[in-house]
Parts: C-alpha cells; sequence; structure tokens
C-alpha cells in the first residue's frame, strides 16, 4: 500500500478533509434536529398546561383567543421541526409517509376553522384543540429514543408517557362534557379517577350522561387493552435478559 502511494502519488489529505467536514456538518445536524426536538416538547408541555387551564379554569362558553394564538404557534413549530427533519432524511418519501400522522396532527385545525367562520360549540372545540396535544406522546417517544437505544425500553418509556397522557386527557375531556350534568362528578379528581379505572380496564362506579361520555367509557379501556401488550413484553425481555 506505501509502494502505491508513493508510485502513483495519492494524496489522501482531501479524503481526511472531506470526512473530517463530513463528520462537523453530522454533529451540526444532530444538534439541531435534538434543539428542534426539545423544542417540540416544551411546545407540547405548553399547550397541555394552556389546554388544561382552558377546561379547568378558562371561559365556559369558548376557548380564549390566547389559547388559539398558542396553539397556532405550536404548531408552527411542530410543523417547522417537521420540515428539518424531512430536510435531513436520507429518504424523504420515506419519512413523509412514515411521519404522516405526525404532519395531521401538527396542523392546526381548530385556528383554520375559526378563519373560516364555521362557529363551533364548546365541546367540539375542546375536542378539535386537543388534538396537537397528543403530540406530546411522539415529541417523548423521540426524546427517550436520544438517550435510550434499546428499542424496548423506548417503547415502554414512551407506554408510561402514553398511558399517564391519555388518562389525564380523559379526564379532562370527561370532566368538560360531564361536569354539571353528571351528579357523581364533585370535581376533576372524580373525572381523572374514572379515567384511570377505565384505562387499566377495572371499570368505574361513575356512569356517563352524554354521548361523548359513553364513547370515552369505550375508548379508554380499548387503549388500556393495547397498551397492556408493551408492558408484558418489556417485563418478559427484562426478565430474559437477567437469565
Amino acid at each position: 500500500m506505501f509502494f502505491v502511494v508513493m508510485r502513483f502519488g495519492i494524496d489522501f489529505e482531501p479524503l481526511a478533509r472531506m470526512n473530517t467536514m463530513r463528520k462537523f456538518f453530522q454533529a451540526r445536524r444532530d444538534r439541531l434536529l435534538y434543539a428542534m426536538h426539545l423544542l417540540r416538547l416544551a411546545g407540547g408541555v405548553a399547550l397541555l398546561a394552556a389546554f388544561s387551564w382552558e377546561v379547568l379554569l378558562g371561559p365556559t362558553h369558548h376557548l380564549s383567543n390566547g389559547y388559539l394564538q398558542l396553539q397556532l404557534v405550536v404548531c408552527l413549530l411542530f410543523l417547522a421541526d417537521f420540515g428539518v427533519s424531512w430536510a435531513f432524511a436520507a429518504r424523504r418519501k420515506h419519512y413523509f409517509f412514515r411521519h404522516l400522522i405526525y404532519l395531521l396532527l401538527s396542523i392546526p385545525w381548530l385556528n383554520l376553522i375559526a378563519w373560516s367562520g364555521v362557529h363551533l360549540t364548546r365541546p367540539w372545540q375542546v375536542l378539535t384543540g386537543m388534538i396537537p396535544v397528543w403530540l406530546l406522546v411522539l415529541a417523548t417517544y423521540l426524546l427517550i429514543e436520544w438517550f435510550n437505544e434499546l428499542r424496548i425500553a423506548r417503547l415502554f418509556y414512551t407506554y408510561l408517557a402514553a398511558t399517564l397522557l391519555c388518562t389525564y386527557l380523559g379526564a379532562l375531556i370527561f370532566y368538560e362534557v360531564e361536569g354539571g350534568l353528571n351528579g357523581s362528578i364533585g370535581g376533576f379528581g372524580d373525572a381523572l379517577w374514572w379515567a384511570g379505572q377505565n384505562l387499566t380496564t377495572l371499570g368505574a362506579t361513575i356512569q356517563p350522561t352524554t354521548p361523548v361520555g359513553k364513547m370515552l367509557t369505550v375508548l379508554l379501556p380499548l387503549l388500556g387493552m393495547l397498551f397492556l401488550p408493551i408492558f408484558t413484553t418489556y417485563i418478559m425481555n427484562m426478565h430474559s435478559r437477567r437469565e
């Protein structure tokens, strides 16, 4: 090899320089993507906090303009994160269709409906306004992916985040549609207890009275049954690794 280099005068310095520059730009790209994921997580948490305030303490007839503005900013942040990740993807077409659900959830549907002049009642505003909040689960999964290389562990931590978020959001929606109409609900704590019991498929003593509440009573146990295999797989995997 040394004879070939000396004989034909092959210079490896430009190749080494190109390799160094490639590693430099790759590191910058990874930092940018990591920063975007953190911003997306922060935006999701802010949106969840604002959504909680709207349901528990906000106006009784409609969602406030402040929430609409915050949701627009957060959705634009989600869309920007999708655009940056898509631009850096090695297979852009594959990335686009694989993350199509994320793109659809990032669209500020409530703002578009408000700009179109269509008037929604408060329950439908709440249901539409919570769509981008579900992106918090995806943001949590992507952040976990940076810190944990074990696939089953990522699924387990995402399972925990999804379980907590589904319980909390289910309680918010149930409290929104049933509060004041259902005598069994004395406060948000009762709605949270109802959501936890249904998601864990234990069943709750509080019976819904509205159509949305009845739909949630069916959907939450179904989600719980979908989440349970992930938890079981994680426990079995950890047991086999120890053995």
